[in-house]
């Protein structure tokens, strides 16, 4: 079995669940909008829309799993990403040191600008 299969399946799982999430509170608005009684099924947090939400998001997942082309280009996407060749620590904290500064200094060079223009504006305006 592909490595890379265990980590898509993985992220079809956890997609299933935020859209699960997702749907969940959707199908609960559609219910509100069209004032239809959401009651209670079992307990305190378990409604229609709970159920409709759930199911929803195990039948697109199952559609999408299932289809060639969708899993065929996750696996590609996650055979690609095994290739990426990440920074180490060192690198990610130096390169933030270099955005940090970059940033300071472009930072004072446009309120130095800013500060030009508000005086020559101020002066042909004769505002004091």
């Amino acid at each position: 079995m592909d490595e890379v299969k265990r980590y898509v399946n993985l992220s079809f799982i956890i997609g299933a669940i935020i859209m699960s999430w997702f749907l969940m509170k959707f199908s609960a608005l559609v219910l509100a909008m069209f004032k239809a009684p959401d009651e209670r099924l079992m307990g305190e947090h378990v409604t229609y829309s709970t159920i409709a939400g759930i199911v929803l998001a195990i039948v697109i997942t199952v559609l999408l799993w299932r289809s060639s082309k969708v899993y065929e280009g996750a696996l590609s996407v996650a055979r690609e990403m095994k290739k990426v060749t990440w920074p180490t620590g060192d690198e990610t904290k130096y390169a933030m040191k270099v955005v940090i500064a970059m940033s300071i200094i472009v930072a004072a060079i446009l309120f130095g600008f800013d500060f030009v223009a508000k005086g020559l504006t101020d002066l042909i305006l004769g505002v004091k």
